[in-house]
């Protein structure tokens, strides 16, 4: 079966997310974490990619970018993966792939990006691993309530409407993920993200895709709505 094709469009931010294979753990010490992140940094800035939020989980990763390029997003996971791969079949004395297929990609709606950013941030506390976002020392929520800074990590423009000071910016945030995210977005975003489609509103597909519909074929029920 042919390989579907990916929506990327340089300058859109884009949800990722890669999986360890059949489900197994990729992160068994913060080294690793670490070493990940450092790496993520490396590649997105050599790649041209924008790098806004991150959660990693002990056996998956979710990062949302901004590829400035068509094939900066493909190059950076490309370079990540490969590094990593190999940083943790000599750590632990094995060999072969330890990822679950193809990276999973979701182009996303930039009246949407806050919502996807909350879904990442809130996953810790989503799958049950910590009870609150700022219980997890491995998300980029920290950074966004002022309790780290990542010089690395880039706000997005959405997210710099939320204040006029780093102060209410982070006061914001702190309350909108604290409302948490309804059943039915968390539902929106996974389904997109796992067949990795686009989410976006129908008014923004047709704007994106007027000449190729297809590309955004997913119609969700519900919210959310601008």
């Amino acid at each position: 079966m042919a390989r579907q094709a990916r929506t990327v469009i340089p300058g859109q931010a884009m949800h990722v997310m890669v999986r360890g294979n059949n489900r197994e753990i990729l992160f068994f010490k913060d080294a690793d974490r670490k070493i990940y992140l450092d790496w993520l940094r490396e590649a997105a800035q050599q790649f041209a990619c924008s790098v806004h939020a991150f959660a990693l989980m002990p056996n998956h990763v979710h990062l949302l970018l901004t590829p400035q390029n068509e094939d900066s997003l493909a190059k950076t996971m490309q370079s990540l993966g490969r590094r990593y791969v190999q940083y943790f079949n000599q750590q632990h004395h094995r060999s072969g792939t330890i990822w679950e297929g193809r990276y999973r990609s979701s182009l996303v709606d930039p009246d949407y990006f806050l919502r996807c950013q909350r879904y990442i941030e809130l996953n810790p506390v989503r799958a049950g691993f910590e009870s609150a976002p700022q219980d997890s020392g491995w998300t980029s929520f920290a950074n966004h309530i002022g309790r780290n800074s990542d010089r690395w990590l880039v706000d997005h423009e959405h997210f710099w409407k939320l204040g006029n000071t780093p102060f209410e910016r982070q006061m914001a945030w702190a309350t909108f993920v604290k409302e948490g995210s309804p059943h039915w977005e968390d539902r929106q975003i996974t389904e997109a993200l796992i067949r990795s489609k686009p989410w976006v509103s129908d008014i923004y597909a047709k704007k994106l895709f007027k000449d190729k519909p297809e590309l955004a074929l997913i119609r969700h029920r519900g919210r959310p709505r601008k």
